[in-house]
């Protein structure tokens, strides 16, 4: 049953994930995040705040040498905001192409996403199983700012990513069906004190996104 849950969580797409789609299809209002006492509403964070903006238009990344392509499609002007939802994406993806977590350690988490992104990772890792092949993130897009929360979408086509085993390169069998359709993943994330954005927790949907 472990081996089954593990491949139906292929690229986000778990039971725990599925029980969540409905909800993260919806913008991310944070408690805590009340409009200032003047009624302007919250300015968008700095470049100093959350980094410097990516350039606009397509970045391609290897990952792993060539295992595993990840083509990054920016929108014009994009928001530093949009590196949480893809930073996360490639550093969960590295984890899984080389075998080790240490990717993860590089990504602003607060406490209880660490856990989710190490207990994904390993999901594949602990079953001896990795990814190969080309991915898609596109449709980039700051769905809610409010205060300090916020959430980040992408879409994510991995219809051309399969999922093999790390010990023999052969594909898993079989290969989840549903994932072959593009999905939306999003970050909720807060921002601390000290400016920094962190992420908060993670969200997957199974509509919103086309090819």
């Amino acid at each position: 049953m472990r081996r089954v849950m593990a491949v139906l969580g292929v690229l986000g797409l778990g039971a725990g994930v599925l029980a969540g789609c409905g909800p993260a299809e919806r913008p991310y209002t944070p408690q805590e995040a009340a409009s200032p006492a003047s009624g302007q509403p919250a300015p968008s964070p700095s470049k100093s705040e959350s980094g410097a903006a990516p350039a606009s238009g397509p970045e391609n990344l290897k990952i792993g040498g060539d295992k595993l392509r990840v083509r990054i499609e920016w929108p014009d002007d994009p928001d530093p905001l949009l590196k949480l939802v893809t930073g996360y994406y490639v550093a969960s993806r590295k984890a899984l192409v080389s075998g080790s977590d240490r990717y993860l350690k590089d990504l602003d988490l607060e406490l209880t996403a660490v856990r989710e992104a190490y207990d994904w990772v390993h999901g594949y890792t602990e079953e001896d199983m990795t990814v190969r092949g080309e991915a898609r993130l596109y449709n980039l897009r700051v769905a809610a700012l409010v205060g300090k929360g916020a959430q980040v979408n992408a879409c994510v086509d991995e219809s051309e990513v399969r999922v093999l085993s790390a010990r023999t390169g052969e594909a898993v069998e079989p290969q989840p069906a549903f994932v072959r359709e593009p999905y939306l993943q999003s970050v909720l994330a807060h921002r601390g004190d000290d400016g920094v954005w962190r992420i908060r927790s993670f969200g997957y949907g199974e509509k919103g996104c086309t090819r």
